[in-house]
């Protein structure tokens, strides 16, 4: 009768120790999840996603799918440039709020950027999908010359300009934008 007691405590002990563990990686991957909401994972007490509002963007060069050359003279008062990535679920969850608010500014396309980063093939859908609402520019990664003028550390991003280059508003959500823009 003994045995059956030890045994009955052994899978008592395997059981509680069992339950323990999956209450820490259940909290550890809201830990996780919590980070990712907060902006596609960046750390901690680093809350500009790139330079922060009031900044002015570097120079640089970048050539639409359109084939028009864009650079930091061209970025006019009101204008939205986002920075989306394919590999990003924060993008993914984004990008129906981006497309609402980029379809209601006036001028249209015209006035919001859209740069995604990945490779042409990994593109090929969120191109399609943005295409109608901005001027694309893709760049293989936060390298890239528009990336690197806007102090890109993560995605998405999103950019309102005011005037001379300088960043009106910054942040990783669509939510950050005023709901009307002055021209």
């Amino acid at each position: 009768m003994s045995v059956l007691w030890a045994a009955l405590a052994i899978v008592f002990i395997i059981c509680l120790l069992n339950l323990v563990l999956t209450v820490a990686v259940i909290r550890r991957l809201r830990e996780h999840t919590e980070l990712i909401n907060r902006g596609g994972g960046h750390p901690p007490g680093q809350e500009e996603i790139t330079l922060p509002a009031g900044a002015r963007v570097g120079e640089f060069s970048a050539v639409t799918g359109d084939d028009r050359t864009v650079t930091r003279d061209d970025l006019r008062p009101g204008m939205l440039v986002a920075f989306f990535s394919p590999r990003c679920p924060t993008c993914e969850e984004q990008k129906p709020a981006f497309i609402r608010y980029a379809s209601g500014l006036p001028g249209g396309r015209d006035q919001v950027i859209a740069v995604l980063l990945g490779s042409p093939e990994e593109l090929g859908g969120l191109r399609e999908e943005l295409g109608g609402i901005a001027q694309i520019v893709i760049e293989g990664d936060v390298d890239g010359a528009m990336a690197a003028a806007f102090g890109l550390r993560g995605y998405p991003a999103f950019c309102l300009m005011g005037q001379d280059g300088v960043l009106q508003v910054t942040g990783f959500k669509v939510d950050v934008l005023p709901d009307s823009v002055a021209l």
